[in-house]
């Protein structure tokens, strides 16, 4: 993938032909990373804006008792909006990044970044219209932690990691930093699923034995 086309996952920026715009997009560096690797560190500062092309990053928190919880994720076609009010704001990262996949990316430097927000309209729209939409799904989480019982999101998540296959690939601490609780209490409540029938475990693997059953769970009808 050159990176002179790089943008074709961006349609948004395929349509901008705002000269100063244009300038700063050439100006992007390649970024492979492989699964694992910290894209960005809670309290580090951010020199760059990040564009994926390919792969997913992890965006997550931590509290002062250790207990962590994915705010969102960041996949191709999508900027990361910690990074966008880190560079709007010039504070610090409040969560880290990581790469969950082999990720492709390209990044733009503050500088660059700060110079086209100023002088291009074009690139200033896109900006705050990819901002805004993630910060809508960024407080639809947070609303669901704050206000939903943790069975019935634990139920969402299950169906939505499973898609239609039915099973997933996934170990109890790993759901509990998808939902931001302990372990031990994921793992009572998927002991529950599963006396109910709902579900079958084994060592990172669950099975979905009853999709109707956790569907009106996740809805919160019973």
């Amino acid at each position: 993938m050159l990176v002179n086309n790089w943008y074709s996952h961006f349609p948004a920026l395929q349509q901008m032909s705002d000269p100063v715009a244009l300038q700063a997009l050439q100006q992007v560096e390649r970024l492979s990373l492989s699964r694992g690797t910290v894209v960005f560190e809670e309290g580090s500062p951010c020199r760059r804006y990040l564009f994926v092309l390919s792969g997913s990053v992890r965006v997550q928190q931590c509290s002062p008792q250790g207990r962590e919880i994915v705010l969102y994720r960041v996949g191709p076609g999508e900027t990361c909006i910690l990074t966008t009010a880190c560079l709007l704001s010039h504070h610090r990262y409040p969560a880290m990044g990581l790469a969950e996949t082999p990720v492709q990316a390209v990044t733009l430097a503050a500088d660059v970044f700060q110079q086209a927000i100023a002088a291009s309209a074009s690139f200033r729209d896109f900006v705050f219209q990819a901002y805004g939409q993630r910060l809508s799904e960024m407080l639809l989480v947070m609303e669901e932690v704050a206000f939903t019982r943790l069975d019935v999101r634990l139920a969402r998540r299950l169906l939505s990691l499973s898609g239609d296959h039915g099973h997933l690939t996934i170990t109890h601490q790993e759901l509990a930093l998808e939902l931001g609780s302990a372990r031990e209490v994921i793992s009572r409540l998927l002991k529950d699923f599963e006396t109910r029938g709902w579900l079958h475990r084994r060592t990172g693997l669950v099975q979905i034995l009853d999709r109707q059953a956790l569907e009106r769970l996740a809805r919160d009808v019973w």
